[in-house]
């Protein structure tokens, strides 16, 4: 693992793999309550495009490791097989052509009136038409409703999916276990077990590119895989399967074991304040 040799005197890239789309942006990590600053450098493997070099403010704060360590990757996800059986029962594929023509595809899950799906906005740039795939092996067409290029989040309407929509909640302690719902090529969701570590902002460009911006994510023990943005986190709160949050991308330590995801007050938010009636406004390919 390569060590600081300064921090932040000339401030330097971070690249986050974003693994619905497979591109990767400058972006750090810092605690919520900005005790610390991110790591000047993490490794990965952008798929469609290169991260860009962004100098930031110098900062005293000492760095969190390199990359973040949220310690091991946990062996199971706690679930009973009653709740995980809910939780896939409402969770989706989302896979259409989009920029230059390349399929992409991601996860997302039942929210609402059970006709909605929540999943990534960068999956969704240049998805004209987006289909969805359901466990039980429909798959219909989706209009994208609702877009948040600050939180990466996107809502699609679905007719006639009639899913059991997820709860939403972020009121996970440190150290809350469950299962990241991606799916696999084999038509199904994988349960990924994750470990929250904590909460923390992310710096990051937004989707469709821009000045950067602020997200707050859960940092997460977990082993992702590229195709698994959108993937409902999901855990046992108060005795109920809910959903805590939405995978957006991941960094590399070795093997692995970094994660990150959108926290669900930001889904709460993104529901309340829009049309879920109205085709929403993508940003262009670029």
């Amino acid at each position: 693992m390569r060590r600081l040799a300064r921090w932040r005197t000339v401030a330097a890239a971070v690249a986050v793999v974003m693994a619905g789309a497979g591109v990767a942006v400058v972006t750090d990590a810092i605690r919520d309550a900005l005790t610390d600053s991110g790591p000047d450098r993490l490794q990965s493997t952008p798929v469609e495009s290169n991260p860009v070099p962004d100098p930031g403010p110098t900062s005293t704060r000492p760095p969190l490791d390199d990359p973040p360590d949220p310690g091991p990757v946990p062996d199971d996800h706690g679930l009973t097989e009653a709740d995980l059986a809910t939780a896939v029962a409402s969770s989706v594929r989302v896979a259409a052509p989009a920029c230059r023509g390349i399929v992409r595809e991601g996860s997302g899950f039942g929210v609402g009136d059970g006709d909605l799906v929540v999943t990534i906005a960068h999956l969704m740039v240049g998805m004209e038409e987006p289909e969805v795939e359901l466990a039980d092996g429909r798959k219909l067409a989706a209009v994208t409703v609702a877009f948040d290029p600050d939180n990466d989040l996107a809502v699609l309407r679905v007719p006639g999916a009639g899913l059991r929509p997820l709860p939403l909640s972020e009121a996970a302690p440190d150290g809350t276990l469950g299962a990241l719902l991606a799916w696999e090529a084999e038509g199904m969701p994988d349960p990924t077990p994750f470990r929250i570590d904590r909460p923390v902002t992310v710096r990051t460009e937004p989707v469709g590119g821009g000045d950067r911006i602020e997200r707050p994510s859960w940092l997460l023990a977990a082993d992702t895989e590229v195709g698994d943005s959108g993937a409902a986190l999901v855990a046992e709160l108060d005795g109920r399967i809910t959903a805590v949050g939405v995978a957006w991308g991941a960094s590399r330590r070795g093997g692995g074991g970094v994660a990150y995801a959108t926290r669900s007050s930001a889904v709460e938010a993104l529901l309340a304040s829009s049309d879920l009636n109205e085709r929403a406004e993508l940003p262009g390919c670029g």
